[in-house]
C-alpha cells in the first residue's frame, strides 16, 4: 500500500525523526506525489515556496546559476527533504531544483504540515529545536566556507575570454575586491 511506504520513508527524513505515526499517516495522506522525467523542473531560483519535496525515489540536483555557468550545489537523493523551512514559514527558492533522473517526490504543502502541528502542538516545540539546530549547522558552514574563500586570491581573468566567469569575484585577503 502506497500510503504505508509513504509514512515509512518519512520515518527516515531526519527532520521527521521522533514525530508519532499517527502523525506520520496525517502528513503522508494529505501529501501529493509528483512524477518527474529527467531535466524536468521542479522550482526554480526565486520562486514562491508553499513547501518542502522528499525525494521518494531517483535524484534532484539543486543548482545556481553564475553567468551562463551552472553550478550544483547539492544532488539529493531517496529520504532527502528539500525546502525544510518552506514547511514552517513563506520565503523564496534559493535555488533551482532538477531532475537529474526520472524521479518521483512527495510533495509535503506548508497548509497540511501547519494543520498537523496544530494537532500536536508538542511537536512544534520539537520542530522549533530542529530547525533551530539546523541554523546553525548552516550558518557554522558558511563561516568556514567564508573563511577559505577569504584566502584564494583573486582571479585576474579577462571576462571577455571567460564569459562563465562575469560577476564572479573572489574578496582578496584584506578584503577589497573590485
Amino acid at each position: 500500500m502506497r500510503l504505508e511506504s509513504d509514512i515509512e520513508l518519512l520515518m527516515r527524513v531526519d527532520l521527521f525523526q521522533g514525530f508519532q505515526p499517527e502523525q506520520l499517516r496525517l502528513v503522508a495522506f494529505g501529501a501529493e506525489r509528483e512524477r518527474m522525467h529527467k531535466d524536468e523542473v521542479l522550482y526554480r531560483d526565486g520562486e514562491e515556496a508553499d513547501g518542502g519535496y522528499v525525494v521518494v525515489r531517483g535524484q534532484i540536483d539543486l543548482m545556481v546559476f553564475r553567468g551562463r555557468r551552472e553550478i550544483i550545489l547539492d544532488s539529493c537523493l531517496e529520504g532527502s527533504l528539500l525546502g525544510e523551512l518552506a514547511l514552517l514559514t513563506a520565503n523564496r527558492r534559493i535555488s533551482n531544483a532538477v531532475a537529474a533522473v526520472e524521479t518521483e517526490v512527495l510533495h509535503v504543502p506548508r497548509r497540511l504540515f501547519h494543520r498537523m502541528l496544530n494537532e500536536y502542538p508538542e511537536t512544534a516545540a520539537l520542530m522549533y529545536r530542529r530547525l533551530s539546530q539546523s541554523v546553525s549547522r548552516t550558518m557554522e558552514n558558511l563561516a568556514r566556507v567564508h573563511g577559505k574563500l577569504e584566502n584564494i586570491p583573486k582571479l585576474d581573468i579577462p571576462a571577455e575570454t571567460h564569459p562563465e566567469l562575469e560577476g564572479f569575484t573572489i574578496p582578496q585577503p584584506g578584503g577589497e575586491t573590485d
